[in-house]
């Protein structure tokens, strides 16, 4: 995943308006009419969202890659921030609200560990809580052999990300390669990422058999939609 360029991660998605999906995220828990004030931010990454978020919830959040934890910790002091697989992870406590946004759910790759995380975010979640989850593509979508570029710069660091698609069955691959420039020199990383492509219906099969009643939004906060869960 993002072992290589974790510290450069913020330079490469500076394109993202985070600002405006923690708009559209409240608006989503808003909907629910309940009081909810606590937050779990699953695959948190570098607690971009709870940047905007944390001004109206309290937030924790997990993530697998201890860089992107110790970044969200600096972003959000008051949050408890730890390194945890989401298919399995024990906090000892429930949440009004469990999201796991920017199709960070792929990343767990097959139908049966979809389902397996999908039980570890209802047994995370508050009787009357909510569950937010923004899907990767679907299979129909995906299309091998595309290349894709694109350049950012943020705070002197100038980022150039080239990216080639292919496909193993139901398994999206991403290789990307980075250059990285600043004014102490230009740095190179090539990784390679690897997400479930899961349909609609397969999403909404797996919160059943999760023990989670479900909604889908086709639009979402990007185009990719939003799956919206509670305890059936």
């Amino acid at each position: 995943m993002f072992d290589l360029s974790s510290k450069y991660y913020d330079v490469i998605y500076s394109f993202k308006d985070y600002e405006q999906e923690a708009r559209q995220v409240r608006e989503y828990i808003e909907r629910q009419s309940k009081d909810y004030q606590t937050i779990l931010d699953v695959a948190c990454g570098t607690a971009e969202h709870a940047v905007f978020l944390k001004q109206h919830y309290a937030i924790d959040g997990i993530d697998l890659n201890p860089e992107f934890v110790a970044i969200a910790k600096s972003k959000n002091p008051k949050g408890d921030y730890s390194v945890a697989d989401m298919t399995r992870f024990r906090l000892g406590r429930k949440y009004d609200v469990i999201m796991c946004l920017f199709s960070s759910i792929g990343y767990v790759k097959t139908p049966e560990l979809l389902v397996q995380t999908l039980v570890q975010f209802r047994e995370h979640l508050n009787e009357d809580g909510v569950i937010l989850v923004e899907p990767w593509l679907t299979p129909d979508v995906w299309t091998t052999g595309r290349v894709d570029t694109i350049t950012t710069e943020r705070h002197g660091i100038h980022m150039s990300r080239m990216s080639h698609s292919d496909r193993e069955g139901n398994v999206s691959i991403m290789k990307f390669s980075y250059l990285f420039g600043s004014e102490v020199g230009i740095e190179h990383y090539s990784e390679e990422h690897r997400l479930g492509l899961f349909t609609v219906e397969e999403m909404i099969g797996a919160f059943r058999e999760a023990g989670l009643d479900v909604e889908y939004d086709t639009q979402g906060l990007i185009g990719r939609g939003m799956y919206i869960a509670r305890i059936a």
